[in-house]
């Protein structure tokens, strides 16, 4: 039989560099890049990417678990980590390593502003997630009251960012469907910046 073969994947910072300087350019001098590194930086090396992007100047990092947020700062990652699926057996440790929590429904609204009151954390930085059509994690229009009184209610959490994930932009088809999405996001995000009397960022993009 013949011998199985190595496979080698090659990372070439140098066009990691290229690409980030290209997508630089084609954003405002003040909007800020967030680079997302999970699973693995889509499979090449979260810890490499991360460190050559920090490197360069990226503003945000995202990743899916807290278990790579955690990776990342214990390989010397100081930027801040949006942590985008956030579980509340992992609360305390997010909030030990600094990284900051996507809240994206009631329970874990509710369960990590209690976690930050028992760590007796101040305007704790958090991210709002609205869903305006992906359907995969976000509250809703109507939830905007529920998320102001429960943030204005206490001093223990701050909004960092609140945001959205397009679903289809990649379709022309369905470009109607997108300006829909970006128009209940702009909605929700306008009232809840209302409401809490200060203004997040806003982001809402997809891979597209």
């Amino acid at each position: 039989m013949p011998k199985a073969q190595e496979t080698i994947l090659e990372i070439d910072l140098k066009a990691l560099e290229r690409n980030f300087n290209f997508l630089k350019s084609k954003i405002k001098p003040k909007t800020k890049f967030l680079a997302v590194v999970k699973a693995f930086a889509y499979g090449s090396d979260a810890v490499v990417i991360a460190q050559k992007l920090q490197d360069l100047g990226v503003d945000y990092f995202a990743v899916a678990y807290t278990n790579e947020g955690v990776e990342l700062r214990d390989n010397g990652i100081i930027k801040p980590i949006l942590v985008l699926h956030p579980l509340p057996i992992s609360f305390k440790e997010i909030i030990a390593r600094c990284l900051e929590p996507n809240l994206y429904n009631a329970k874990t609204l509710r369960e990590f502003k209690e976690c930050a009151k028992a760590e007796n954390q101040s305007n704790y930085p958090v991210h709002i997630k609205f869903n305006t059509g992906l359907n995969r994690l976000g509250f809703w229009e109507s939830d905007v009251d529920f998320i102001a009184e429960n943030l204005n209610d206490s001093s223990f959490l701050k909004v960092k960012s609140v945001f959205s994930h397009l679903a289809a932009s990649e379709d022309l088809n369905e470009r109607g469907f997108s300006l829909d999405q970006i128009e209940s996001f702009n909605k929700s995000a306008q009232e809840l910046s209302d409401k809490l009397g200060y203004s997040p960022m806003k982001h809402m993009l997809n891979t597209s």
